[in-house]
């Protein structure tokens, strides 16, 4: 979530011991002014990392995410506490804040003025799996809550692989 280009070898070591030492992103910034990083890599810093992609999906204006389904989601407590996702114009929800994310919770995918809730983790040999469809985006949004897996709790910070070596104890 952050990067550089400097042609400065000692530059480059600064910022690898800097961040190697712990310094946070707002410490590393000064003493290495080449390295850029988004506003998501600072609240993944802070622990608010899922706050701030709703907030970042509630306020865009791109074309390609649907705000009247990012908004019904949203009023959901059980998917407001997930971390959400876009890809290919699909709405996804992951049980962790980092790449990659978990498959385990359905999807929604607009689909000519409907929405297509699928499941990623059992896939068919034509695709993903259909849970139904939906005319409306609140009833998209009910047919994802009414399908969650039982150990959806808030997102913990890591990525899949870090929640299947915990899953796993």
């Amino acid at each position: 979530m952050a990067k550089g280009t400097t042609t400065s070898l000692d530059a480059v070591v600064s910022a690898v011991g800097a961040w190697q030492s712990g310094a946070t992103l707002a410490r590393l910034k000064p003493a290495c002014p080449f390295v850029d990083y988004s506003p998501l890599a600072e609240a993944h810093e802070r622990g608010d990392a899922v706050e701030a992609q709703w907030a970042s999906y509630r306020h865009t204006t791109a074309r390609h995410v649907d705000h009247e389904l990012i908004e019904a989601a949203y009023t959901q407590p059980q998917l407001r506490a997930l971390f959400p996702f876009h890809s290919h114009r699909t709405l996804n929800f992951s049980r962790c804040t980092g790449f990659p994310h978990t498959h385990d919770i359905p999807v929604i995918t607009p689909a000519n003025g409907s929405y297509r809730v699928t499941w990623w983790h059992t896939r068919s040999p034509h695709g993903p799996a259909d849970i139904g469809e939906a005319d409306t985006p609140d009833d998209a949004v009910a047919l994802v809550v009414a399908h969650l897996p039982h150990n959806c709790g808030p997102t913990a910070a890591g990525t899949a692989e870090d929640l299947d070596k915990t899953d796993n104890r």
